[in-house]
């Protein structure tokens, strides 16, 4: 029996949203693994640094913030696929959602986005040196090298902050708030960065990318971390001066995060650890706004 034009019409239509929603299912799930550890900490203080905003400059600073972030993925993605298969096979283009060919078709569609959509903000200037570093990154092969690969992934790290408070605060230049705390997340992932090793040191191993987390023995690595979570927190609890209670739970979060990395080693604890490193990363990214409220007159009672 022939459709009528109506029904045909429905089905068409049907299948394009479902083709729609699929493609964008796809593009979120290449920054999914990325919520906790960069895109929350680095939202965080883009809100901080930015606010007070209005909705139409948050709506364009996340998807600034996106766009940068899918323009790394994809490629790393690409770039990394033997490692993925090994310890990340959800990931979209190992678990067959999207074929290489595609995810390189639209990884150049997305450069080409950031890079027009960064023009209209007037922010190439973050846009250029982090492509470059991306670049190296990936198709470079310098993430195998375990100093670079935190140092370029801080370049990262600064380029979201600064680029999508610029938009958050209606293209203002940045405070010198603003530029202690950039400088502070580029300096904590270059020193702290491989927090997030130890939790994929077999995905590591099979690419040939040696990292601290391969360090024998073990206590080396995570004697360091450990050292530099405990010293990063003294610095910032002295140069951001927040409430009392809050110092205690960076203090704490520090701590415990680094008691369970010496404690508990298998990659599986190691995941449950990096989560509470970047709590501890969230909550010392939020820091700064003790210092706005401070310079702008208002006083935060402590309870002790």
């Amino acid at each position: 029996m022939k459709s009528s034009p109506a029904t045909t019409l429905t089905t068409y239509a049907h299948d394009a949203l479902s083709r729609v929603l699929y493609g964008i299912h796809t593009v979120l799930l290449f920054s999914k693994s990325d919520l906790v550890p960069v895109i929350t900490p680095s939202m965080g203080m883009c809100l901080v640094l930015g606010a007070p905003t209005d909705l139409a400059s948050f709506i364009q600073g996340v998807f600034w913030f996106q766009l940068h972030i899918l323009s790394f993925e994809v490629q790393n993605q690409i770039t990394g696929y033997d490692e993925d298969r090994l310890s990340k096979p959800t990931r979209p283009i190992v678990s067959g959602r999207i074929s290489l060919d595609d995810a390189q078709k639209l990884y150049y569609a997305v450069l080409a986005l950031t890079l027009l959509y960064s023009s209209y903000h007037r922010t190439v200037h973050f846009t250029i040196p982090y492509f470059i570093a991306i670049m190296v990154y990936n198709e470079g092969g310098l993430s195998k090298n375990w100093f670079m690969k935190s140092f370029l992934g801080a370049i990262g790290y600064s380029t979201y902050i600064s680029g999508t408070t610029r938009v958050f605060d209606h293209h203002n230049p940045l405070s010198s708030t603003s530029i202690m705390a950039v400088l502070f997340s580029a300096t904590i992932h270059t020193t702290t960065g491989h927090a997030q090793d130890f939790r994929d040191r077999s995905g590591d191993a099979a690419i040939g990318r040696f990292t601290l987390a391969h360090i024998e023995p073990q206590w080396i690595g995570r004697g360091s971390l450990t050292a530099l979570v405990c010293a990063w927190t003294v610095v910032l609890v002295a140069y951001w001066e927040p409430p009392f209670p809050v110092s205690i739970v960076l203090a704490v979060l520090g701590i415990f995060s680094s008691w369970r990395y010496c404690y508990y080693q298998s990659e599986e604890a190691d995941r449950d650890s990096y989560w509470w490193y970047s709590i501890w990363l969230l909550t010392a990214h939020a820091l700064p706004a003790f210092r706005r409220l401070s310079d702008a007159g208002i006083r935060i009672p402590s309870l002790f």
